[in-house]
């Protein structure tokens, strides 16, 4: 097969076809791990602030750049093959640090006071896109593929409320639930809408609503509250766009693949079973991701090696798959066992598969 650029093979395998090899993609990586991966130290630095959480009402910037790297110059040394930019309205999460690190802990919206006084900047203000305009033309001749990283909108309504909250308010005011989940959706239909007039080659959104067990709500609270407000978004969404939650989505996935997603992401190992979803839904479902993070962390190169091999062994087949962590890159991850792993995609990844 021709050797393709790496947008054209990430696209080929959004379609579920077979492109020259496995596609690399993360969505995010750890600036200490990133340092590591390029062979720099760094002072240290303030914490990195918790994507959708900031002091300006939107939260902009690239998932995989730094101050004292680039993203380009990262993803080439990795081999990874996109490039990512986020796009998040900041919500009412309350950020605390522990140990150098940024965490939720809570959120700040308990009341139907507290909705009302929240303000959102308009979604309709082409100032706010002039950043990706800026981000696409920097990248257009790279050959990667360039995608925008946002919420369908229940990120905001449950971190912003805080878990506890938001699962008593489920039955104690629904109606409060119901118009916050209104508020953030009708923001994120409105920008999806402007972002796929943009040249982005896909949109990734990301919301995360299970455990590793099962889902955050029951099946009947998750199709009478979370899809009729997920459609608002889906519906203005017209380039291909894959979905992001851990943990196991299984009683849910059919209905959210009613939505219309090219590819789900990060098939979770524990919770999610990658051959079963592959034998079930492979042929118009991309599977992206499944490299379990644990093992990225605390395994071995060659324990690595042989996790990577038996993924594309088992969701490679026919295409529609993209490799990658079961999440992302998180600070406790070892630069050699990521390595390891973009190594063994590319030594195990080429079609035909072997």
């Amino acid at each position: 097969m021709a050797e393709m650029t790496s947008c054209e093979r990430v696209l080929a395998a959004l379609r579920c076809a077979e492109p020259d090899r496995v596609p690399f993609l993360e969505t995010a990586i750890d600036e200490g791990v990133a340092l590591a991966l390029l062979d720099r130290t760094g002072a240290e630095g303030e914490p990195q602030a918790e994507l959708g959480v900031g002091d300006e009402p939107v939260v902009q910037g690239e998932l995989l750049g730094s101050g004292r790297y680039g993203a380009l110059e990262l993803a080439e040394s990795l081999g990874l093959d996109g490039l990512g930019a986020y796009f998040f309205v900041a919500h009412e999460g309350v950020q605390e640090q522990a140990e150098g690190h940024t965490m939720i802990h809570g959120g700040r919206i308990k009341t139907r006071a507290d909705l009302n006084a929240l303000t959102l900047p308009d979604p309709d203000d082409p100032a706010l896109y002039e950043p990706y305009r800026r981000f696409l033309a920097r990248y257009r001749d790279s050959g990667l593929a360039r995608y925008c990283f946002l919420n369908l909108g229940s990120d905001p309504v449950i971190l912003g409320m805080g878990f506890e909250t938001f699962c008593m308010a489920l039955y104690d005011d629904r109606t409060l639930v119901e118009d916050l989940f209104a508020l953030y959706t009708e923001w994120y239909a409105r920008a999806a809408r402007h972002l796929c007039e943009l040249d982005f080659d896909f949109l990734w959104f990301g919301d995360d609503i299970a455990f590793k067990t099962a889902p955050y709500v029951s099946p009947r609270i998750f199709r009478d509250l979370f899809m009729p407000h997920y459609r608002r978004v889906a519906e203005q969404i017209t380039k291909p766009w894959v979905f992001h939650s851990d943990g196991n989505l299984m009683p849910i996935l059919d209905d959210l693949l009613a939505l219309g997603m090219a590819g789900l992401h990060p098939i979770e190992p524990g919770a999610m079973d990658l051959g079963e979803l592959k034998q079930r839904y492979g042929a118009g479902l991309c599977l992206v991701g499944h490299i379990d993070v644990d093992t990225l962390s605390r395994g071995t190169p060659q324990a690595v090696d042989e996790l990577v091999a038996e993924a594309i062994r088992v969701a490679g087949p026919g295409g529609g798959y993209i490799a990658g962590s079961s999440n992302s890159l998180p600070y406790y991850a070892r630069a050699e066992n990521v390595r390891a792993m973009a190594r063994a995609i590319q030594k195990y990844g080429a079609y035909p598969l072997n």
